[in-house]
């Protein structure tokens, strides 16, 4: 059993290092997990509800005005598109640690704003604008650095990290708030608030010890600085210098053949083949219903008269996070098509059963069984969300643009995801309360789409080194000719060159051929 373990890609290609960057760097989308589900909790808070919501005649109890609750919820996406916008020119310009840096400092005077928002709503919500702002620039930096530090045969698995720590920070906000929800002091939702200052805690201590992506350092010409990193993440250290001239020589290859360096660049030959991949995955993955279960799933079980939706909250995310830890293993086990195909399937399937219990009689007498049918489709869908298109979207992303144009094909997929998160967030809260559970029948519609648009859009690229998908996308190979498709340019040959020094070990003399032979022609 032992042997069969060091036969795994995941014991031969990680080492500390890799997993202590990888782990630290991840962090911030923990802060989006986190800031997400504190915010769908809080309105379920009565503290909160008082604070800054409305007595309700009718009902006999407090309530949040639904105009407060779309612009407070919807105005967190405008300032990711903000922090989107600021991604790809510091990461461009100064490096994908400054990234770090940045996105801390907006996260940490946003938790500051939103603490100080004693009576002042609109203030709260310029606080969540600025911290989102920090977690638009987290959308675009960690994927960048994870797929650009990550061996390929387990870049699937470093990329997952950051759905990861998305659930992990869902779950801990879910956590909180239910444990808040007996207090009835000021501190209810202020403890909720404050455990966001972790994120920008950890980065700040963190900084020191993470080095600047080595590919970065390769596209920025500092080729020295590049070698002494590799040497430091990965296994086998001697054939670094072979691994760096053929990096060289790709990179002045796609200068010299593909040269693309602007936002328009993206919606160019092969480049725009690219960009519908990643805008496609992190579209679909909102309007497939992510931010609904995140933003309103206390308030929807509240409407379908659950006595306690605090308590189902915490059982949803916790299984949405426990099922991550298969992630790392499934998307490179499986591949990136294969699983969001099974996840759409799955993710369909719940959605349209939670909407279909809820059509048997009106939201306001709804059986006890039908209620826990809709609860324990809504954890499953939450799995499947979790295992499938959770990290999916953000691997697929980080993979599949250029290294030339790395930084803004994530940053058109993240405008993209979170222009539809918009409409999302500022429309559900007035079509929940109009039509109940039908409305899951919207995200659930999406989902087929999905599966539609992974079949005829989507290609595998699966255990391809980030060389190699350029050669494979400017050759325009047909997208379901992906996973079988040998490719002979010096994509393939970085590709050997990885694979054969984690699982061989190899000294790299005949590589080294190879590199002189292709310097010569």
């Amino acid at each position: 059993m032992l042997d069969k373990l060091k036969e795994q890609p995941l014991y031969q290609d990680l080492n500390w290092r890799l997993i202590l960057i990888g782990l630290a760097s991840s962090v911030g989308s923990m802060g989006f997990g986190y800031d997400n589900g504190w915010w769908g909790g809080a309105l379920g808070l009565l503290q909160f509800k008082k604070k800054y919501g409305a007595y309700d005649a009718a009902s006999g109890s407090w309530a949040m005005p639904s105009e407060k609750t779309s612009v407070g919820t919807g105005t967190g996406s405008a300032g990711i598109i903000l922090g989107c916008i600021i991604a790809p020119i510091v990461t461009t310009k100064f490096g994908r640690k400054a990234g770090f840096m940045c996105l801390s400092a907006l996260m940490l005077l946003g938790v500051i704003l939103e603490a100080t928002a004693i009576t002042s709503y609109w203030q709260l919500v310029v606080g969540r604008i600025v911290v989102y702002a920090g977690i638009g620039l987290a959308s675009n930096v960690v994927p960048t650095y994870l797929s650009e530090c990550a061996p390929p045969r387990v870049r699937g698995a470093f990329l997952g990290l950051y759905s990861f720590f998305n659930s992990l920070g869902v779950f801990i906000a879910s956590v909180t708030v239910y444990g808040c929800q007996h207090r009835t002091d000021k501190w209810q939702y202020l403890i909720v608030i404050l455990v966001q200052l972790f994120v920008p805690l950890v980065y700040l201590i963190a900084l020191p010890f993470l080095p600047e992506s080595p590919r970065y350092l390769v596209y920025r010409g500092r080729y020295e600085e590049a070698e002494k990193v590799m040497r430091v993440l990965f296994n086998h250290p001697e054939n670094i210098t072979t691994e760096i001239q053929l990096l060289k020589l790709q990179i002045e290859e796609q200068r010299e053949l593909h040269k693309a360096t602007t936002l328009l660049d993206c919606f160019k030959g092969a480049n725009r083949r690219r960009t519908i991949a990643a805008m496609g995955v992190q579209i679909l993955q909102q309007a497939q219903g992510v931010s609904f279960i995140q933003n309103f799933i206390i308030t929807f079980m509240q409407q379908l008269g659950f006595p306690n939706a605090f308590e189902t909250n915490v059982l949803v995310t916790g299984c949405s996070f426990a099922v991550h830890f298969v992630t790392f293993i499934t998307f490179d086990k499986l591949g990136r098509r294969n699983s969001l195909l099974l996840g759409s399937l799955g993710m369909a399937a719940t959605m349209m059963g939670t909407g279909g219990a809820t059509t048997t009689a009106s939201v306001s007498n709804l059986s006890m069984p039908v209620k826990n049918a809709c609860a324990a489709m809504l954890i499953l869908w939450y799995c499947i969300y979790g295992f499938t298109w959770g990290p999916g979207c953000w691997i697929v992303t980080g993979e599949v643009g250029t290294g030339q144009l790395r930084e803004r094909t994530i940053f058109l997929a993240s405008v993209g995801s979170f222009l539809t998160s918009i409409p999302i967030n500022f429309v559900n809260p007035y079509v929940q309360k109009a039509i109940g559970g039908d409305v899951t029948f919207i995200y659930g519609s999406f989902s087929v789409v999905a599966i539609v648009f992974i079949f005829f859009c989507l290609p595998e690229t699966n255990r391809r080194s980030l060389e190699e998908l350029d050669e494979m996308f400017q050759s325009d190979v047909p997208t379901r000719k992906f996973k079988h498709h040998v490719c002979t340019g010096l994509g393939a040959q970085i590709t050997q060159l990885e694979d054969h020094e984690n699982e061989h070990g190899l000294d790299g003399p005949a590589d080294k051929a190879m590199v002189s032979e292709r310097e010569m022609a």
